[in-house]
């Protein structure tokens, strides 16, 4: 795996109040084959993954990521960092201007190539010198309504 850090100046996001108090645990479940009921309770570790620091928040207003299993209205919990290994999901800033949420994949010539996990979109293939990492999602919250 390529790591690279881009040495263009870092505009960071700025984070969102926690979105959610504590949590109870209260067991296990399988989602394939059903499992004996057996409360077990624990404290979640959902808590600290969402506010552990240097973590944000960004709410997903679009499908370019379904593939990968994040869909709008998803909120993806990011850790703020300036480096990502390839195949990591990250939040890019290309040339200062633009933001957006792709897997992210080194490529010869000082190129980086920001996939969409969606058949619809294309790949975007830029010099290295256009994306500034802001950060990497270490995961997501979807609301069922």
């Amino acid at each position: 795996m390529n790591n690279i850090t881009l040495s263009a100046k870092f505009r960071p996001i700025k984070p969102l109040p926690p979105l959610f108090g504590d949590l109870e645990e209260l067991g296990r479940i399988r989602a394939g084959i059903p499992l004996e009921a057996i409360e077990d309770r624990q404290r979640s570790e959902l808590l600290s993954l969402l506010t552990a620091p240097g973590r944000y928040a960004l709410q997903v207003i679009d499908d370019s990521m379904c593939e990968a299993g994040i869909i709008e209205g998803d909120i993806v919990v990011v850790q703020s960092q300036q480096q990502a290994r390839s195949g990591d999901i990250v939040v890019a800033l290309i040339d200062n201007e633009q933001v957006t949420l792709k897997r992210i994949r080194y490529r010869p010539g000082n190129q980086i190539q920001l996939l969409a996990d969606s058949p619809e979109l294309d790949d975007l293939t830029l010099a290295d010198s256009r994306v500034i990492i802001q950060g990497k999602v270490i995961g997501q919250v979807r609301q069922y309504r």
